[in-house]
Parts: structure tokens; C-alpha cells; sequence
């Protein structure tokens, strides 16, 4: 059981989807992030173990968020951090439990197609 502090969620993600468009400059076209839910996230570190084990597979490059449990945050949608760097979601780990307030543990692979 995973157990976070309100404070901990000092960060918020937007979760959202992205429609073709053009470049205004040179008319070429581009991805462009559609925002659809604003989430609070807290960062999540892997162990020295869980870095050598995924060492070599598909899951070598992602990254770890931690967010209060939401239904509507699925595989579709492409996350934007605060630092204006976009991500596909990689995976959702679901808390199962009968707790109150459960978190999904996120894991996000940088999406470079996106401008």
C-alpha cells in the first residue's frame, strides 16, 4: 500500500489527447497537445534493483508518477509535465485496495512527435 502525504503532490500533469494541425510559419503540419484534465502528481523513484532489471527492455527510458486514483486516466491520453515535456502512458498500476484514497502508479515514455 502505497502512503503519500498531501504534500507530496507539489506538481500537476495535464492529461489530454492531440489534434493535427498546421505550423503557422511554414504551413507544415504538426501534433498539438489538446489539454483535458489537470491532475496533481507526485514524482517516483525506481530502486538501483528495479533500474538493472529493466535494463535492456522497452521500459528502460520511462519515468514514474503517482497520482490520486482517477477513472477517466487511461493508455489513450498523452500527459504534459510542468516542464513542457510530453509522455505516452506506458502502463497504469491501479491500488487495488479498499482504502479510502488509493493512488495509480503511472509509468510515461517521452513522446517526441508532439510540438
Amino acid at each position: 500500500m502505497l502512503k503519500y502525504k498531501p504534500s507530496d503532490f507539489n506538481k500537476k500533469a495535464q492529461f489530454g489527447t492531440t489534434k493535427s494541425g498546421y505550423n503557422p510559419k511554414n504551413g507544415n503540419p504538426i501534433n498539438q497537445f489538446v489539454p483535458q484534465i489537470g491532475l496533481k502528481y507526485a514524482s517516483r523513484t525506481r530502486t538501483m534493483t528495479q533500474q538493472y532489471t529493466i535494463a535492456g527492455t522497452t521500459l528502460e527510458d520511462t519515468i514514474l508518477i503517482v497520482i490520486r486514483h482517477n477513472k477517466a486516466v487511461n493508455k489513450k491520453l498523452i500527459v504534459m509535465l510542468p516542464d513542457k515535456t510530453y509522455y505516452d502512458i506506458a502502463s497504469i498500476s491501479p491500488d487495488d485496495s479498499n482504502n479510502v484514497i488509493t493512488y495509480d502508479i503511472v509509468t510515461l515514455k517521452l513522446n517526441t512527435s508532439i510540438k
